[in-house]
């Protein structure tokens, strides 16, 4: 295919960690440029073509890695300071919440846990 001007500019915000895979993945694919990995990507035919549904769970994926993150991060400026503040469970438990909200997103939780976790 040849090289197009493109006259539209579209900008995603990734993490470090995101863009590590996403560098991995252009590398396997054999891609030396971003631009026409993501078109490829997007605007896949026939068989390969990935549905909203499997890319909206990708992103869901990045989210629950960067919840994750923040929750270990937590974590560290705890152990390193020697104490928990209530700013750090407020904290911790909007990352849970969060948490909760998106694995429901991808998987209905089960009555067990409805019943312990959110009554």
């Amino acid at each position: 295919m040849s090289e197009q001007y493109r006259d539209i500019r579209k900008e995603i915000n990734l993490t470090a960690n995101e863009l590590k895979q996403i560098e991995q993945l252009m590398r396997e694919k054999r891609y030396r440029h971003f631009s026409p990995f993501v078109r490829d990507q997007l605007l896949m035919t026939d068989d390969k073509q990935l549905t909203a549904k499997e890319w909206f769970s990708f992103w869901k994926t990045q989210k629950l890695e960067q919840i994750g993150r923040d929750v270990h991060e937590i974590m560290t400026v705890a152990r390193v300071n020697n104490q928990v503040t209530q700013e750090h469970v407020s904290i911790l438990l909007t990352c849970v919440q969060d948490l909760i909200f998106e694995v429901s997103q991808m998987q209905p939780l089960s009555r067990e846990f409805r019943e312990k976790y959110i009554g």
